[in-house]
């Protein structure tokens, strides 16, 4: 889906920033599609419609699910430390326009969201690389881990940093740092194994701290509040160095 999309959008007007955006809801949509409409039932699809009038982009999400818009429409926000229930509020602060709704011609939900691309003068932009796996580098500095993440943040990358930080806490290894430099997309999948490794740490009585996030990543946490919670450093160094100086849990 994510090398679909990208090509698609390589060939449109977008800027970089707006790509992101738009790789960002569709993300979220095409998530959430999967796990609570079709509850990962492999006999069921997720169609990804996307379609260009006027400079507009209209994407389309269709599941395969129950149709249950009651938990949608009633949803509450997630607490800072929930582990999910930001996606929606992301799609709806990055669409111009998302609407949620049974599908007409069988069981499941429709998400449609719209963008504006171009005033049609633009001219099309590359969209840049997003890896489809990530890669994850540690060392050790000061007795803190250091662990380099780079490439995609998703639900499955997450999945993937949360088995390589629970080995280290199983190891007596609890005062992490995470350098997010090369971190190039980032969704609530990706947020959420954050707060759970968070919770994780903590439970060891541990400390986690954050650095080096790109303009967009820090605008995710921005927007999701999880900038109040987490410990976020401008620089690797300053990070590390924090963790020399004792503070109270």
């Amino acid at each position: 889906m994510y090398d679909d999309v990208k090509d698609f959008l390589g060939h449109t007007g977008c800027d970089k920033k707006l790509c992101y955006h738009i790789m960002l809801v569709i993300s979220e949509a095409f998530t959430n599609a999967l796990v609570h409409g079709n509850q990962w039932n492999p006999q069921k699809t997720v169609e990804v419609i996307l379609d260009i009038n006027n400079g507009v982009l209209t994407a389309d999400i269709l599941d395969e699910g129950k149709g249950d818009i009651t938990q949608v429409n009633d949803r509450k926000p997630p607490g800072l430390l929930a582990e999910g229930g930001r996606g929606i509020d992301l799609m709806e602060a990055y669409a111009e326009n998302v609407t949620i709704r049974r599908r007409d011609d069988s069981g499941g939900l429709k998400v449609s969201m719209q963008f504006t691309l171009y005033d049609g003068s633009a001219k099309p932009a590359a969209v840049p690389d997003m890896e489809d796996t990530m890669d994850i580098r540690k060392r050790e500095e000061a007795g803190v881990v250091v662990i380099e993440l780079s490439g995609r943040l998703d639900l499955s990358n997450g999945n993937k940093l949360k088995e390589e930080i629970k080995g280290l806490l199983g190891s007596g290894k609890s005062s992490l740092h995470l350098n997010l430099t090369d971190v190039e997309f980032i969704n609530s999948s990706g947020l959420g194994a954050l707060v759970s490794i968070m919770k994780e740490i903590r439970l060891h009585r541990g400390r986690l701290t954050l650095s080096n996030l790109a303009d967009y990543v820090r605008e995710i946490f921005e927007i999701t509040q999880l900038s109040h919670i987490f410990e976020i450093f401008p620089t690797e160094e300053e990070a590390v160095n924090s963790h020399q100086i004792p503070v109270n849990n």
